[in-house]
């Protein structure tokens, strides 16, 4: 619930509307002023952290994000906005990617009904792509990433959510140590651990970024790290690193683009491990 809102942010700004994120356990302990409209998200709507919150600003603007309408903080909201993603049981998956929908088109409101049908095309054209995939290429990358000590993931801008993402689900469901890093942080001080062995994922996009991230890529390829990348766009790469491909699109939708891709690979690792993703200990 945390990652998917950083999405928005730069396309927020670029419309005139600023926007922030904030742990909902960190700002019950330590809060912070706040104007304008409160968005919470929640997969159930009773998360006792942004619950919490929802009844701090119980008459204040507050929109929450929900799977389930009916709950403590789909009552206590003046605008629901419901994922509308069904039952989610272990990891969230569905409801990761229904959060990304709706806050795509949050932002899409901001520049009018016009953008907002446009948005709503876009998402109906990205789902029946998303469908598309090459499972070959997927458990290819998982053999190569199965036995990982450690494991990185790499991005930037609204590609982090997905980076961020792939380092919290790789924990929870194939059980490997994990880190998430904007392209720029990795370069200053994790560079060191690279060395034949070391395993890393780079998001790509089609954006600002792609020749910074295509050159990271392969730099770090060529000092030994064994490289998976996932792109929605060609890029110049060793032969050595693996490309799984997902539907074009704009950098703000890169994380939805990619989600069904990194699930899938982290449920093939997972198999790979002996585990079965979603059984938590």
């Amino acid at each position: 619930s945390e990652y998917p809102p950083e999405a928005i942010f730069a396309d927020l700004s670029a419309n005139g509307v600023d926007a922030s994120t904030a742990d909902a356990g960190e700002l019950i302990h330590y809060p912070q002023s706040q104007s304008g409209l409160v968005t919470l998200i929640s997969q159930s709507g009773e998360s006792i952290e942004t619950r919490k919150l929802a009844e701090r600003f119980a008459g204040t603007e507050l929109a929450v994000i929900v799977n389930n309408e009916d709950s403590a903080m789909g009552r206590s909201a003046g605008l629901v906005l419901p994922m509308l993603a069904g039952s989610e049981s272990t990891i969230s998956t569905k409801t990761y990617s229904n959060t990304q929908a709706v806050l795509y088109l949050m932002a899409q409101a901001v520049k009018g009904q016009g953008a907002i049908e446009s948005g709503l095309a876009e998402l109906e054209r990205l789902a029946t792509a998303i469908a598309v995939y090459n499972e070959a290429d997927i458990e290819h990358a998982a053999r190569l990433l199965s036995d990982a000590s450690c494991l990185h993931m790499i991005s930037r801008g609204p590609a982090l959510v997905a980076a961020k993402q792939c380092a919290l689900t790789f924990m929870e469901g194939p059980r490997l140590n994990t880190a998430a890093f904007t392209g720029g942080a990795f370069r200053h001080g994790p560079f060191e651990v690279i060395e034949d062995g070391h395993r890393c994922i780079f998001l790509i996009p089609q954006g600002n970024t792609k020749d910074l991230l295509q050159g990271m890529a392969t730099e770090v390829a060529q000092m030994g790290s064994q490289v998976v990348v996932i792109t929605n766009t060609d890029l110049n790469l060793p032969e050595a690193c693996v490309v799984l491909d997902v539907p074009a699109c704009c950098e703000m939708l890169f994380p939805l683009a990619a989600a069904t891709t990194h699930g899938l690979l982290a449920d093939s690792i997972a198999r790979l491990r002996g585990l079965r993703t979603g059984d938590f200990r």
